[in-house]
């Protein structure tokens, strides 16, 4: 609830529905995920969005605000998972088939697998972004990483310690990463307003794919939000965010 950029997105609203609630639905058709819950800071600004969980039956895990490490850890040992798929609240327009893939492809191997994603590097639209991490990943995260930053973004040690971690990374078949379908921004908002009031019917759930050819036929949707294209993300496999924070922070 604490976005700067685009205050108390999760709560707004596209026909009828809060992008927290979007989230939940469009996952709710994956065939292997056994649960899906909330994970959110333990800060005043938050008790709206567990109050809203509460009343659309969603469980939920408070913890630490910055420390994303310690609170997946605890939500994961909350619910008694082995593995968490991670998808952050602003990806309303999630796609279940990509989530139930990169699990296929996850529990190939899960006893020997640490990580499974698809944004190493990214090849998806940004916001079609998904990650598992083992328990056993995550515990060792716990014990091990000291830095806050990097216990804020809680992937970043995963992707840069590959002889440490057997990672695996899913690409689409081609790169599409200059998309943008998350939401950040108001321009992020009004993309996906028009996509679901296009091609959301109750009860179904539509893909990537319904996506994309819907972008054939309407190109022009594309603009919408272009100017918000993260470089960083495209040429590279963390934000650009994320690079001038470690600068500032005068990480190596």
């Amino acid at each position: 609830m604490g976005s700067t950029r685009l205050p108390q997105k999760a709560m707004r609203k596209i026909l009828g529905k809060t992008l927290i609630e979007w989230a939940r639905y469009r996952l709710q058709f994956c065939k292997n995920v056994d649960q899906i819950v909330l994970s959110t800071a333990d800060t005043e600004d938050n008790d709206v969005l567990v109050e809203h969980a509460k009343n659309i039956g969603l469980e939920y895990y408070r913890g630490s605000e910055k420390d994303l490490v310690s609170r997946l850890s605890e939500t994961a040992r909350k619910f008694s998972a082995n593995a968490i798929v991670r998808i952050t609240g602003d990806c309303p327009l999630v796609d279940p088939a990509i989530v139930d893939n990169l699990i296929k492809e996850y529990l190939k191997d899960w006893e020997n697998t640490d990580y499974v994603c698809n944004v190493l590097p990214p090849t998806y639209p940004d916001g079609m972004d998904v990650e598992i991490i083992s328990i056993k990943a995550l515990e060792k995260l716990d014990r091990d990483i000291k830095d806050n930053l990097y216990r804020e973004w809680i992937t970043t040690t995963l992707m840069e310690n590959p002889d440490k971690y057997k990672t695996l990374n899913i690409p689409y078949k081609k790169n599409i990463s200059s998309l943008r379908l998350t939401v950040d921004y108001p321009e992020d908002f009004e993309l996906t307003e028009k996509i679901l009031r296009k091609l959301h019917k109750e009860g179904e759930v539509f893909f990537l794919e319904d996506v994309l050819e819907l972008f054939k036929k309407e190109p022009e949707l594309i603009k919408i939000n272009e100017n918000r294209v993260d470089k960083g993300i495209v040429d590279n496999y963390r934000s650009a965010e994320f690079h001038s924070l470690k600068k500032n922070n005068n990480l190596t």
